[in-house]
């Protein structure tokens, strides 16, 4: 049978950790000239919290496919427990997951669904940031092509169809010819989305995040030291995972693993494959009342090496995983 869809992505999420990307290496980090990583430009404040997941789909893209297109057979293993129970794969496992099926499943509708594969589009997405309530895809995006998508006359019931409507940055903004549940924004390098129907206006979120990247609003790394800290200590990998504006219930957690780990202001964790063989997992924390015990006992548990530190609130801790000989 062939794999669900769901459960391969799960699975490449914590394969990133765990065995590698069989015959491919790490990208190049994008880092900004004070070392914060590129995609913290998009980052802001939202009501003093923050929520993200960022994905190197320049890295993943061809493990993930490969996995999607492979038969599975019928006894193939499910995600590991002490994998799936790892706070330092667990989140970055989840947020890959969240991030593909944005595009494969929440841009469908607007004829983008497929942008993510390879060869069906000019466009090229090289990175993928979902942030409070935006995505943004950057690379290579055509504009024209975008537009004859978006503005196309819905043939099905399913697909809607947009048109421009204004101008925001230098993007040109394009929003439903039925409804005001989304908005999104096109120009050369990147493609900003907001559709969600619990979103009041998202022609103001939508500007919010342009603003942020453009360095005209507040930018989240410039508001608190404390997120600045966390970027800098774990904000860099091929899957990285965030949230901030703790303390949190448990409902409201990026990811229920970290729920033993106490009363969180904030958390960063990230993934990177190193070479073919050995992957790194990266994180920091800063927390109410950290418990030593339970973060050397839970943080990095599935690893072949790792290391924990407690400095009076901040906790940094990385692992390594190699494939068995």
């Amino acid at each position: 049978m062939r794999a669900n869809r769901r459960s391969v992505l799960r699975l490449a999420g914590a394969m990133v950790a765990t065995t590698g990307l069989a015959g491919s290496v790490s990208g190049t980090t994008q880092t900004t000239a004070d070392d914060l990583p590129a995609y913290s430009r998009w980052l802001t404040l939202e009501d003093g919290t923050l929520e993200f997941t960022a994905v190197d789909w320049a890295t993943l893209e061809v493990y993930v496919e490969d996995e999607l297109e492979a038969e599975a057979s019928p006894d193939d293993p499910d995600i590991p427990a002490e994998y799936d129970d790892d706070p330092m794969i667990a989140p970055a496992s989840e947020g890959l997951l969240s991030a593909y099926l944005f595009v494969g499943l929440d841009l469908a509708e607007f004829r983008l669904g497929r942008l993510l594969e390879a060869d069906a589009f000019d466009s090229s997405v090289e990175r993928l940031l979902e942030v409070n309530e935006a995505f943004v895809a950057t690379g290579s995006i055509d504009p024209a092509e975008i537009d004859t998508e978006l503005t196309a006359e819905s043939d099905a019931a399913f697909f809607r169809q947009f048109e421009p409507t204004d101008e925001i940055g230098g993007y040109d903004v394009y929003t439903p010819v039925e409804g005001a549940d989304a908005a999104i924004a096109v120009d050369d390098d990147a493609l900003v989305i907001v559709a969600d129907e619990t979103i009041a206006d998202p022609l103001e979120t939508l500007e919010t995040t342009i603003d942020v990247d453009a360095g005209t609003l507040e930018r989240a790394t410039d508001e608190s030291e404390s997120i600045e800290w966390l970027l800098e200590t774990a904000g860099d990998g091929d899957v990285t995972v965030g949230q901030y504006g703790g303390p949190f219930d448990a409902d409201d957690l990026v990811h229920p693993t970290l729920e033993e780990l106490g009363d969180l202001e904030g958390v960063v964790s990230s993934l990177t494959v190193e070479d073919h063989e050995t992957s790194s997992g990266t994180f920091a924390a800063i927390l109410e009342d950290p418990d030593e015990n339970t973060l050397e006992e839970r943080l990095g548990a599935s690893a072949d090496e790792r290391t924990v530190e407690v400095d009076e609130n901040r906790v940094t801790a990385t692992a390594t995983w190699r494939l068995p000989d």
